[in-house]
């Protein structure tokens, strides 16, 4: 059985009742996360931009609900619209440094359950699949270092959307293995570089980002291809001419993708951005923060930042043009955090950005690249940095954080405020907390549209 085949046979297989209920907990806790980012995602500039786009092309068919609003659109346009309310603030997930899972994964499961009237417990196991197979996917696609410092993305992150929504359209595995085909044929290809590269190079950056929106539509387009009849075109994945060489790696180690599937669940492993921002700012933003903690230094106190590690000509960006410039911009992320700005939209607004105070403080810091750190990321998926706050009484104040040694515990707790506070802007109090209940019980819902109805009315 070819590799493709195999992972189209475990999406198809299996009940919610093998799952182990710390991995039920899990999947749970990544629809909450996702949902919360989304409604943020609402409060941004490109969120509208994408909600417009998306009702724009959407007419004809009103299945699936646009979160947050009393619209409904055709499935695709759908997802494409919630994928990319879900990246618009960058407070989504990461699993195992390869993958963005929640934004594409979730927004395809909640539009295919939507309009199938799936349970809650028919949701859990797409959303899990979906995360297994796309990070397995990812992970046996990563480039060597070398490779990876000339071309990298997440091309295959469609993948992940299309197991979840095959899965809900009830396809054998032979039409997933075809759905998948569907699906390699509609990625994208691998432009971060073009999209967050050296920011001489690439400011103001691409709005649109890696396409998120896009890779959820892509992914349930092959399934709705699938279940429409299409075939042919198997085996996506698979030998020296598959997918991982037409997406631009130098590797790809196909037993990673089968190697113990059904006994590991990869969406355990889910980190939760702790910061509406670029991953790699997140390991400099728990060490100042935790500064601030220990210490108390105020921003008035502040001589001169240094923070030396990952992706310093990438992410150095000292006068961000935009929101999405600033959710790239180290120096940006690091004076917010000694500001204390709280971590909604707000911090990203014009008015925000080029204030006096944020201005003074981007002037005081100072990134500065690490060949070392570098190469942690691509062979080890470390992310390291070193942060160093002189303040003006002559105190040197250092820490330095690796992720995923230093990540932050997240849990239900957390992500809850997180939710809360990201929709507070467009649902009111009493539909969050229904809402809240519902997610907190999702395995006893018997149609998902009970928690979508909840998402779907503004003030």
């Amino acid at each position: 059985m070819s590799v493709t085949r195999q992972l189209a046979a475990y999406a198809a297989s299996g009940s919610f009742d093998d799952l182990p209920e710390q991995t039920v907990y899990r999947t749970k806790l990544a629809i909450l996360n996702i949902l919360g980012a989304a409604m943020g995602g609402r409060g941004t500039k490109v969120g509208h931009h994408h909600m417009n786009l998306a009702r724009a092309t959407g007419g004809g068919v009103s299945d699936a609900t646009l979160w947050g609003s009393d619209q409904k659109l055709s499935v695709p346009m759908a997802v494409y619209a919630n994928a990319s309310l879900a990246f618009a603030l960058d407070y989504e997930d990461v699993v195992h440094y390869c993958i963005h899972a929640g934004p594409v994964t979730v927004p395809a499961a909640l539009a295919i359950g939507e309009k199938t009237h799936a349970s809650g417990r028919d949701v859990i196991l797409a959303i899990e699949r979906a995360y297994e197979i796309g990070t397995r996917i990812g992970l046996a696609m990563q480039p060597s270092a070398e490779r990876g410092a000339q071309v990298w993305g997440q091309q295959y992150t469609p993948f992940a959307p299309c197991i979840a929504a095959s899965r809900l359209l009830g396809l054998s595995a032979e039409q997933i293995d075809v759905a998948m085909g569907v699906t390699g044929t509609y990625c994208l290809v691998p432009s971060a570089y073009k999209y967050f590269g050296i920011v001489d190079e690439t400011r103001p950056i691409r709005e649109a980002k890696l396409g998120w929106g896009w890779m959820a539509l892509g992914g349930v387009f092959g399934a709705l291809s699938a279940a429409e009849g299409l075939q042919g075109g198997q085996g996506i994945l698979d030998g020296d001419e598959g997918f991982w060489i037409m997406s631009g790696s130098d590797n790809c180690d196909f037993e990673v993708m089968t190697r113990d599937l059904g006994k590991t669940h990869m969406i355990d492993d889910t980190m939760y951005k702790v910061h509406p921002s670029i991953a790699w700012n997140h390991p400099p933003f728990v060490a100042i923060a935790e500064l601030k903690r220990t210490t108390g230094f105020t921003a008035a106190d502040v001589d001169r930042v240094t923070i030396k590690g990952l992706g310093a000509a990438r992410i150095a960006d000292y006068a961000p043009a935009g929101e999405v410039d600033a959710m790239f911009s180290l120096p940006y992320t690091a004076a917010l955090t000694i500001l204390g700005d709280p971590l909604l939209p707000e911090m990203y607004s014009d008015d925000r950005r080029l204030s006096e105070p944020v201005q003074a403080l981007l002037k005081r810091i100072t990134i500065e690249e690490d060949l070392e750190t570098e190469l942690a990321w691509f062979n080890e998926h470390r992310m390291c940095h070193q942060v160093t706050i002189r303040l003006k009484d002559g105190c040197e104040l250092y820490k330095d954080v690796e992720f995923p040694r230093d990540k932050p515990d997240i849990g239900w707790n957390e992500l809850e405020q997180k939710f809360r506070a990201l929709a507070a802007s467009s649902l009111p109090p009493d539909q969050i907390d229904a809402a809240v209940e519902v997610l907190a019980n999702l395995e006893n819902c018997a149609d998902i549209s009970e928690l979508v109805v909840l998402l779907s009315k503004t003030r």
